[in-house]
């Protein structure tokens, strides 16, 4: 479970879903990231006084815990690829053993018929 922040502060939970799901979450973090961004960047236009300084770093500090969350979704995307590509290798090797074990019964068989 990941939170997101939107650009206003307030947080909401986004889970580590399934791998289209994690890119839906991506792109809404980015959007995020883009908002507080020009936040910061209309900041830095004005007067620099203690409570644009501290607005600044909320800003800053806003857009590090996007971007992290954004790296936690990949790697969950990630560790998803590399699980179900295990699955199917898992999949592959037991129809093939399934197959061999068919296979050499069946010689078995023909070898005690003959």
């Amino acid at each position: 479970m990941v939170s997101a922040i939107s650009s206003n502060g307030a947080s909401s939970a986004v889970s580590s879903g399934t791998g289209s799901s994690n890119s839906s979450q991506i792109a809404t973090l980015q959007r995020q990231i883009t908002s507080a961004q020009k936040q910061l960047t209309d900041a830095q236009k004005g007067e620099q006084t203690d409570a644009t300084q501290k607005l600044q770093q909320q800003l800053a500090d806003q857009i590090a815990a996007l971007q992290a969350q954004i790296a936690q979704l990949q790697a969950a995307s990630a560790q998803q690829v590399a699980q179900q590509s295990a699955q199917s290798s898992d999949s592959a090797d037991t129809s093939t053993s399934a197959a061999r074990s068919v296979s050499s019964t069946l010689g078995s068989i023909i070898d005690t018929h003959a």
